[in-house]
């Protein structure tokens, strides 16, 4: 407990305003329950737990995701289903100004570029596989599961807000699916889950097209929003997600609403999609091809692009079909796995690797 100097010469407990709970303060009293190097699940109170990330800090690219941390957050949803009520995933430096701190800059991208450089695609599927199960199981888990991101929260690390059933985020959140810049596509259900909110969206015009576009559009520019509110509009939150504009009160709004979807809690419903096909697969295309006649894309994000519209329109689907998220998982994964074998996304991901700065081939 923190103490403060009193005027008698002595030292007395700091007290805690109400609505203030941090993490600190638990790990004084307590061991994690579950934990390795890089993330750590804590018991909070009152039946909900805390999963820490806590990965090594290198330059910008903090927290970063990888097997060991998705084999974990598995255990901690084995954990809660068990024998606890919620789940909710947190972590914050609060030494850390917000625009230095990240909840996660996604997958570990320098594990990536090892295990490409010497072939490991078996390993590389698998792990987009494994994290894929692992955010659906926390999507239709039997109980509430609740992010409360601070700073930047990308790729991976959007993907897990976006299955979250309520985020409850700090106002200084900046939150997007920025796989595109080192020339991949977001592999664990970001695609897929981006589509189904768009779609389903009160105000989206009618027909197929648009909320495909929004998605592409979105994606494609590695849009990334500039704060929790803006998150909103592009719908990385949704509407009745949180903003808490005092980071010392973030964690203990989590718990307060993970809590109060406790009781009548029900898992919800996968919705199907309605996705254009090859024909809107082809005018995504031709979108594309004009911005690289104008010098606006490179030769590579024509190739990323297309293989990002031929996810977002479903494949070989046909209008008539019901496409289900699992579908549009299988294409994030195949195409993943043909982006993470170019030369051209290799380099780029070692430009990131090696000078945290993008590459434009």
């Amino acid at each position: 407990m923190a103490l403060q100097f009193m005027p008698d010469g002595a030292y007395a407990p700091i007290p805690r305003p109400a609505g203030v709970l941090l993490l600190e303060d638990i790990k004084r009293s307590q061991k994690p329950l579950l934990g390795s190097k890089d993330a750590s699940v804590w018991d909070i109170g009152d039946g909900v737990l805390c999963f820490e990330i806590h990965a090594e800090v290198r330059g910008n690219l903090m927290n970063m995701l990888d097997g060991d941390i998705i084999t974990l957050i598995e255990k901690a949803t084995a954990l809660t289903a068990k024998s606890y009520k919620a789940l909710v995933f947190y972590n914050d430096d609060l030494n850390q100004l917000p625009h230095k701190t990240n909840f996660s800059v996604g997958a570990n991208i320098g594990k990536a570029q090892f295990a490409a450089n010497i072939r490991m695609w078996g390993a590389i599927e698998k792990n987009i596989a494994q994290g894929q199960a692992a955010y659906l199981a926390l999507r239709y888990a039997p109980f509430p599961v609740v992010a409360a991101p601070a700073g930047r929260a990308l790729g991976g690390g959007c993907e897990l807000l976006l299955h979250a059933d309520h985020v409850q985020a700090y106002a200084e959140s900046y939150i997007g699916l920025v796989e595109v810049g080192v020339g991949l596509i977001p592999g664990w259900g970001g695609c897929a889950t981006m589509l189904t909110r768009w779609q389903y969206a009160k105000d989206m015009p009618k027909g197929v097209m648009p909320a495909v576009g929004k998605v592409f559009e979105i994606i494609s520019t590695a849009t990334v929003s500039k704060s929790a509110a803006e998150a909103k509009e592009l719908m990385f939150l949704k509407p009745s997600d949180g903003i808490t504009m005092n980071r010392y009160r973030l964690l203990a709004d989590a718990k307060a609403a993970a809590l109060a979807l406790v009781e009548g809690y029900a898992k919800p419903e996968p919705k199907p999609l309605r996705l254009p096909g090859p024909a809107g697969r082809i005018g995504l295309q031709m979108v594309v091809d004009g911005f690289a006649k104008r010098g606006i894309a490179t030769p590579h994000d024509v190739t990323v692009s297309g293989h990002l519209a031929e996810i977002l329109t479903g494949g070989e689907t046909d209008l008539v079909d019901e496409v289900q998220e699992t579908d549009i998982m299988t294409l994030e994964r195949q195409g993943f796995m043909k982006l993470i074998r170019t030369k051209e996304s290799l380099a780029r991901i070692k430009s990131i690797v090696d000078t945290g700065r993008p590459l434009r081939n």
